[in-house]
């Protein structure tokens, strides 16, 4: 009788030491790829979505860059985001991230990274660059730095500045406006009817002629889709409950929409690591 007492006892106290690392707030992180306003004014509705359908309370934060973003996956707590591939890479490599599921856009898993230009620069091709001034989004975006930086050098192009400015509106903008020479950005491919799918779509409301003016100079190698990441330690049930809900978020009228104008996501793929070799192997040659 007292051996069973005291195995009941161990598996009570054991019950509630997972219990005490549990939190009661999840965080969910979003890639700061796009206005801070655009994202805040969709989390909410993303929050209460994934809330309902789990059970779990989520707190929605957005991150001031993707550096910032890999950093959340080492701290004890366990959080699930929406992140760069490249930003993914790295927060599996030093943290333990893992993949669940990808990113898909107009059918495809897989995306492009681009170089643009002003119509109005005269610049007609790569080599036009070197000397020039070119706005990157942030240095763990891979197709807004790693694969158009790659796409440059691997051309022996080398422009005479550089500059970063976290979102991939934010440098259509500056190409639009002629602040810069030329950008890189995230690039799709456009719909049947023409109607552009990449980053300048992102502006086209306030720059209505902004494929006319701003020009795709040259497209990059296919890269992954983005990937939603689980932390290491995080709760294997609760990562069951995550995955389906954001499937299910996926399909509600609201919720594909908000996907769609944040990130161009139409819905998600199941996903795993080995998905992310080929980057690895781009990532590796920096």
């Amino acid at each position: 009788m007292k051996k069973i007492i005291s195995v009941l006892f161990s598996a009570l106290a054991y019950a509630g030491s997972v219990s005490a690392q549990t939190p009661d707030v999840i965080n969910f992180y979003m890639t700061p790829s796009v206005s801070i306003e655009k994202l805040k004014g969709s989390a909410g509705y993303i929050k209460d979505f994934l809330e309902k359908e789990t059970g779990i309370k989520i707190s929605v934060n957005i991150p001031a860059s993707y550096d910032e973003l890999v950093e959340r996956f080492g701290t004890p707590s366990p959080c699930f985001a929406m992140m760069s591939s490249q930003s993914y890479v790295m927060a599996n490599k030093k943290y333990g991230a893992l993949v669940k599921l990808r990113t898909v856009r107009y059918g495809h898993s897989v995306y492009y990274g681009m170089i643009i230009t002003s119509v109005a620069s005269g610049i007609k091709k790569l080599s036009d660059l070197n000397g020039k001034t070119i706005a990157y989004t942030d240095e763990l975006s891979t197709s807004g730095y790693l694969y158009p930086k790659k796409l440059l050098e691997s051309n022996g192009v080398k422009p005479s500045k550089e500059i970063f400015v976290q979102k991939h509106d934010e440098v259509v903008k500056l190409v639009y406006q002629g602040k810069v020479d030329a950008g890189a950005a995230f690039y799709s491919p456009p719909s049947a009817k023409g109607e552009i799918r990449d980053a300048r779509s992102k502006i086209k409301d306030k720059f209505p002629d902004v494929d006319k003016k701003v020009n795709v100079l040259k497209i990059t190698d296919p890269i992954p889709n983005d990937p939603i990441v689980f932390s290491k330690n995080f709760n294997s049930e609760m990562v069951n409950k995550l995955y389906y809900a954001l499937i299910k978020l996926s399909t509600d009228a609201k919720g594909k929409q908000i996907l769609l104008d944040l990130y161009g996501t139409e819905g998600f793929a199941r996903a795993s690591d080995t998905d992310y070799n080929t980057l690895r192997s781009v990532m590796a040659s920096k």
